[in-house]
C-alpha cells in the first residue's frame, strides 16, 4: 500500500469540544491529496478517544489515535509521537484548538519546496465568537468570514515582517510557532523532531525553529494566503504571566544546542554522536583512547554538520564552523603553554581544571559528565561549580 501524501498531526489534551470541530474542518479540506490524520493526545481522560473513533468511522481517509499517560503538559512528546505514527512523506502539524479553512492543505503545499518549512499562524476568536462555531458553521466554512479587518491587517503585517527577516537572514526571527506548519518528514527527522526535554508551556517551538535554521532549512510564511482559526479556551495552567519567567527559558537559552536533539523523534545514545577532528594527526594514542572511551563516531566529510568538534593540545588544529559543540582536549596538564580556550564550549583535561570562566571544565575521560552536559539540564549547575 502506498503511503499517504500528507499526514495532518493534531495535538490535543482534554478539549473534546474543540477537537470535534477541528476534525470536521479537516474533513472539509478541498484537496485530492491522499491524507491521513493522526490525533496525538497528551493523556486525555475524557471523551476524546470516542470522538476520534466516531470521526474515523465516517471518513474516507485513515485516522489514527495515539496517547500516553498524562504526567505534565508535554506538546513536544505529542508531536514526536504523531510523527512516528505515520509513513507519510509530508507532515502538517495543527493544534487541537485550531480550525482549518477549506484550502489550508493546498495552500501549504503550493508554497512548499525541498528544504522549506511552510509556516502560518492563527486568528484568535474570542469567547463569544467561539461559542457560535457550530458543526454546521464549520462544514459550511462560515467561520472563515468572522475575521475583522484589524485581524487581517495584523496577519498581513506578520507576513511582510517574515519576508523581511528572510531577506536579511535573521537567525531567530520570525519566531517559529508550532501550531500551524508543514515540512517533509525527512526534514523533521533531520533535526530529530522536537526536544522532549521541554516540559510545560512554551519554548519548545523556539528551540525547534532555531535548530531548523541551523540545519539549513528556510522558514517560509504562507500567512498571505491561509491561517487557522483559534477557538477560545482558558490559558494553560503552566503558561507564565511573562515569557521570561517560564520554566523552559533557561533550557532554551543554554550555550550548547545540538541540531539533532538527544531526546526527540528518536532517542540518541552517546554512540550516536558524530565528531569531527580539527587536526586528525594531533593527539596520537591519547586521542584515540579518548574517542574509544566516549564512543564517538568520526565524520570525515567536511561538508556535513557534526554534533561535536574536537581540537587537541598539544596540536595546531583550529575549530571550524560546522559543529554544535566545540571541545578542547588538553592531553597534558603539565605543559607550560597558554591554551587558546576562548572558542571552546568544553575543556577536557586530566585534572579537569584547565579552562576559563566561560568554559565548562571536565576531566578528560569523564564520559558521563560530558553526556550529562550535552543533555542540557545541568548546564547552569556545572558552570557554577566549575
Amino acid at each position: 500500500m502506498r503511503p499517504p501524501d500528507l499526514a495532518i498531526i493534531v495535538t490535543s489534551y482534554q478539549m473534546p469540544w474543540h477537537l470535534r470541530r477541528v476534525l470536521e474542518s479537516i474533513a472539509c479540506q478541498q484537496t485530492r491529496r491522499r491524507l491521513e490524520v493522526v490525533v496525538s493526545d497528551d493523556g486525555s481522560t475524557d471523551e476524546t478517544p470516542r470522538i476520534v473513533a466516531e470521526f474515523a468511522s465516517r471518513t474516507e481517509f485513515p485516522v489514527r489515535f495515539v496517547t500516553h499517560p498524562h504526567v505534565e503538559f508535554h506538546p513536544a512528546r505529542c508531536r514526536n509521537a504523531g510523527a512516528r505514527e505515520t509513513t507519510a512523506g509530508h507532515l502538517m502539524f495543527i493544534d487541537g484548538d485550531c480550525l482549518l479553512p477549506p484550502d489550508h492543505v493546498e495552500q501549504h503545499l503550493r508554497w512548499w519546496r525541498p528544504g522549506v518549512v511552510t509556516c502560518s499562524y492563527c486568528v484568535r476568536l474570542d469567547h463569544a465568537v467561539s461559542q457560535h462555531v457550530t458543526l454546521p458553521a464549520v462544514k459550511s466554512g462560515e467561520f472563515t468570514r468572522w475575521v475583522t479587518a484589524e485581524q487581517r491587517s495584523q496577519l498581513s503585517r506578520m507576513h511582510y515582517k517574515s519576508l523581511w527577516y528572510g531577506v536579511i537572514g535573521h537567525p531567530t526571527k520570525p519566531a517559529f510557532r508550532s501550531g500551524n506548519f508543514s515540512l517533509a518528514a525527512a526534514d523533521y527527522q533531520r533535526v530529530n523532531g522536537f526536544d522532549e526535554n521541554f516540559f510545560g508551556w512554551g519554548c519548545e517551538d523556539d528551540d525547534f525553529g532555531r535548530r531548523l535554521r541551523v540545519a539549513g532549512m528556510r522558514l517560509v510564511s504562507v500567512l498571505h494566503c491561509t491561517w487557522a482559526y483559534h477557538l477560545w479556551h482558558p490559558p494553560s495552567p503552566s503558561r507564565p504571566r511573562e515569557w521570561k519567567r517560564g520554566g523552559n527559558v533557561a533550557y532554551l537559552q543554554r550555550a550548547i544546542r545540538l541540531t539533532r536533539c538527544l531526546r526527540g523523534y528518536a532517542e540518541r545514545s552517546p554512540g550516536d554522536l558524530t565528531v569531527r577532528l580539527a587536526d586528525e594527526f594531533a593527539g596520537g594514542a591519547a586521542l584515540a583512547q579518548l574517542i574509544d572511551r566516549q564512543g564517538w563516531v568520526l565524520e570525515c566529510d567536511s561538508r556535513l554538520r557534526t554534533d561535536l568538534e574536537v581540537a587537541c593540545r598539544p596540536g595546531r588544529g583550529r575549530f571550524g564552523g560546522r559543529s554544535d559543540c566545540r571541545i578542547l582536549a588538553v592531553l597534558d596538564d603539565s605543559l607550560e603553554e597558554r591554551f587558546d580556550v576562548q572558542q571552546a564550549h568544553v575543556v577536557l583535561s586530566p585534572a579537569g581544571q584547565v579552562g576559563g570562566p566561560d568554559q565548562v571544565k571536565l576531566q578528560l575521560h569523564d564520559a558521563a559528565g560530558l553526556w550529562s552536559l550535552l543533555q542540557g539540564r545541568d548546564l547552569p549547575a556545572r558552570r557554577a561549580a566549575a
